[in-house]
């Protein structure tokens, strides 16, 4: 049998052992997500006689699979071997055959030599010696230019700079504190009654009653994740490829947590955002400047809130307009242009986040009365999915589990209208 033939069969064994495993592998799913090993169908693929029998052969399978796929390699690499050296082989031999007894030796002719030696050029050569110029201009003239276009394309790379698409970045996620947690909800008593009659009392007089009730809320958990399938050859050839994914995806996963805290709707799978969530006040801007009718959500977070708001979020537009407003004598009212300070007003910090849209801003207690609690933190896994397997691809897949808990509704006001 011929190395040819050896490496075919081979790879059609490997391909053989390879569709087994992928069906035995599939046969073993549960609608859980799990696997389970004692199944009819898993053993009856094996010819195993339990769980344990049926887990031993699934190792000796993939180890036969993993042997193969080595003599697959290494085949091929000899093929690619000869297949180089029969290509030198050619090369040596000369630009035309040899004639016992003619001078001409078994090295390559260059194209100088085969020129002097040509009949053409003999007869130049003799006119040249008559004195006469045979050399027209249509034989001096250029045929074919070296050049880019027409001869070899000179080395390139892709460089060493990856120039990043032009994204929201994660702003936030900071200024929410954060605690993990190993429940898949969380819950806690809201005090949604509480009638305080304390008055003074007469000698004798009857002390009025107080009343208090108390609801249970419950924020659940959600999953926030993402997925990007990949070849081997691109993991393996590309320098730093399996890095910049990794990164993607976490960045990803982090953006969209970040964008949900703000306006996420709370209809699942989406996290509660503030700006949506159940009780949060609203101030108009109406005539108002800008920053008056942010000072009012500030104002309505502490008396109808009760609450000592920390922190303002609003679109980068928005800050823009307020940072860049002038009196009637054209002086900035927050600062000269060549001040240099922290985004603040009114002694707090100013986020601008593009999760907002134009004109809407939310003042708040975010330290307070906001929290992220983390059922599982960010995290990276491969697999293969299907017949990736044998295809000679992997999944990358990033996901976490988080919940946004927001304890007071009106702790927050949303300001529309800038």
């Amino acid at each position: 049998m011929s190395e040819s033939n050896l490496l075919v069969e081979k790879r059609q064994e490997l391909a053989a052992k390879a569709k087994k495993f992928q069906e035995v592998m599939d046969a073993s799913n549960t609608e859980s997500g799990g696997t389970d090993l004692s199944k009819a169908d898993v053993l009856a693929k094996l010819g195993a006689t339990d769980a344990s029998d049926a887990k031993d052969k699934i190792a000796s399978m993939y180890a036969e699979i993993t042997v193969l796929n080595h003599d697959v390699d290494e085949l091929h690499l000899g093929e690619m071997k000869r297949g180089v050296s029969k290509i030198g082989e050619e090369i040596k031999k000369p630009i035309r055959q040899t004639i016992p007894g003619s001078p001409l030796t078994e090295q390559p002719r260059t194209f100088g030599e085969l020129v002097m030696d040509s009949k053409d050029f003999a007869a130049q050569c003799r006119e040249w010696e008559k004195g006469k110029w045979a050399f027209t201009e249509a034989d001096m003239s250029i045929k074919t230019l070296m050049q880019t276009s027409a001869g070899l394309q000179p080395r390139t790379d892709n460089g060493t700079r990856v120039v990043e698409k032009a994204t929201r970045p994660v702003q936030i996620l900071d200024f929410i504190p954060s605690e993990p947690t190993d429940l898949f909800e969380i819950p806690f008593m809201e005090e949604t009654t509480r009638t305080q009659n304390e008055a003074e009392i007469a000698e004798a007089g009857t002390y009025a009653e107080d009343a208090f009730v108390y609801t249970r809320r419950n924020s659940v958990v959600r999953k926030v994740g993402a997925q990007i399938p990949v070849t081997d050859e691109q993991l393996d050839d590309v320098g730093g490829m399996r890095a910049l994914l990794d990164n993607r995806l976490r960045f990803g996963v982090l953006a969209r947590i970040d964008q949900q805290i703000m306006v996420g709707d709370g209809t699942p799978p989406n996290l509660q955002g503030v700006f949506t969530v159940s009780g949060i006040q609203t101030q108009a801007r109406g005539a108002d400047p800008a920053a008056n009718a942010i000072f009012k959500a500030m104002t309505l977070c502490r008396i109808t809130g009760r609450a000592v708001p920390n922190l303002i979020a609003m679109h980068g537009t928005d800050w823009q307009n307020i940072r860049l407003a002038q009196n009637a004598n054209g002086d900035y009212q927050f600062g000269p242009p060549s001040q240099v300070g922290d985004d603040a007003l009114w002694g707090l910090p100013v986020v601008q986040t593009e999760a907002l849209t134009v004109s809407n801003a939310v003042v708040g207690a975010f330290s307070q009365y906001s929290q992220l609690r983390e059922k599982k933190g960010l995290e990276v896994q491969v697999g293969w999915i299907s017949t990736q397997f044998i295809e000679g691809k992997v999944t990358i897949r990033a996901d976490a589990r988080v919940a946004f808990v927001i304890y007071r509704g009106a702790a927050f006001c949303k300001v529309t209208g800038l």
